[in-house]
């Protein structure tokens, strides 16, 4: 776009094109140049013919210009977004691949505490039951000790008993 610029040094990308000498942007509008164009000669309608055409086709170059300019510039616009893009995937790179690394690393680590706790929960399952298992002999062994306990004071209650009847 710069160089479109330098070549023809006006601003606008555009060449100079010489116009007529017949050639006159100005329209007065008046009544009378309109009674004299209605009762000119040929060669001053195709003189007119011309100026209108030579303004259509500037303003059409013109436009083609300006168009031509916009899409240079749109490129650039889009050029200049792909490279900021570029430069973000450059960075994000490495942080994607370091993230993924992580994930990896926390996830083998997941496995290895989920084997863990399913040992462990097994081992408690096991320990539980051994502790109920316990506690049923524990308290049959309760009651044994207090049968036997009972069926030891029984001679001696009657012995009591037989003491007391004894001495009456």
């Amino acid at each position: 776009m710069e160089g479109i610029q330098k070549k023809f040094g006006n601003g606008q990308g555009l060449p100079p094109i010489p116009l007529p000498s017949s050639f006159s942007g100005k329209n007065t509008g008046d009544d009378a140049g309109k009674a004299a164009k209605a009762t000119a000669e040929p060669e001053t309608e195709d003189r007119e013919l011309e100026a209108k055409k030579l303004r259509r086709v500037l303003a059409s170059r013109q436009y083609s210009q300006k168009y031509r300019l916009k899409q240079l510039h749109y490129i650039m616009q889009l050029e200049t977004e792909v490279k900021a893009l570029q430069a973000e995937v450059a960075i994000m790179s490495p942080r994607i691949k370091y993230a993924d690394c992580q994930n990896s690393l926390l996830r083998a680590e997941n496995g290895s505490m989920k084997q863990k706790l399913s040992a462990f929960s097994g081992e408690l399952t096991f320990k539980e039951a051994q502790y109920e298992e316990l506690k049923r002999e524990r308290q049959i062994l309760k009651q044994l000790c207090i049968m036997y306990n009972q069926q030891q004071e029984q001679p001696k209650l009657v012995n009591n008993l037989n003491q007391r009847f004894n001495k009456m």
